[in-house]
């Protein structure tokens, strides 16, 4: 009787084999992943994305250059606050235009204050183009009320707001308080002349 032989099954793999190569496989990605989240010596992990920081640039010296703080790439814009840009001595029909952000999902109407009245106006949204608005044809006052100062008052609104007061538009239509608190308020003064209205 002879001795078998030791030689290598070239059958299919069994479920051992394919259960030994699943561990190394998953040790090996686990070991890989533990690797990728360690801070190379030196180097500190970015607090807003969880990763390094890139290499410093050779420059010849020992010692790198201190790090600036920059201002994340997606930061938004900071808003402009509101002004008024054109004349506050205005006509009876004036155009008025002014800076501002337009704030994100909002409208901005315009309702005038008149002396001695607590009601608000309303007269018509704002136009926006970047940070500057105009408003045009504002009816401000009646014929006699020359010399006398009036509030612009400027109110963000949510689209069922715009929806109600747009049915109003051209009408002097007052309420007691506006939709929401103003954003701001800007004082002007009738003068004589009647405006482009």
């Amino acid at each position: 009787m002879t001795a078998p032989e030791n030689k290598p099954s070239t059958g299919r793999w069994g479920a051992t084999h394919w259960a030994l190569l699943g561990v190394a496989l998953a040790a090996l990605i686990g070991v890989a992943v533990a690797l990728l989240n360690q801070p190379l010596p030196g180097r500190s992990p970015d607090v807003a994305t969880g990763s390094t920081p890139p290499p410093p640039a050779a420059t010849g010296s020992a010692l790198p250059p201190p790090a600036t703080p920059s201002a994340p790439p997606s930061a938004p814009p900071s808003p402009v606050g509101f002004q008024l840009t054109s004349d506050a001595s205005v006509p009876r029909c004036a155009d008025l235009t002014g800076r501002g952000s337009k704030p994100p999902g909002r409208e901005v109407g315009l309702f005038i204050q008149r002396p001695g009245d607590p009601k608000y106006y309303w007269e018509k949204l704002l136009k926006f183009d970047g940070d500057t608005w105009r408003a045009e044809r504002v009816v401000i006052g009646t014929t006699g009320d020359s010399g006398k100062d009036f509030t612009v008052v400027l109110v963000p609104m949510s689209v069922q707001a715009v929806v109600e007061f747009r049915k109003h538009d051209g009408t002097a239509y007052a309420v007691e308080n506006p939709p929401v608190a103003p954003i701001t308020t800007f004082r002007v003064t009738r003068t004589t002349t009647p405006g482009p209205c």
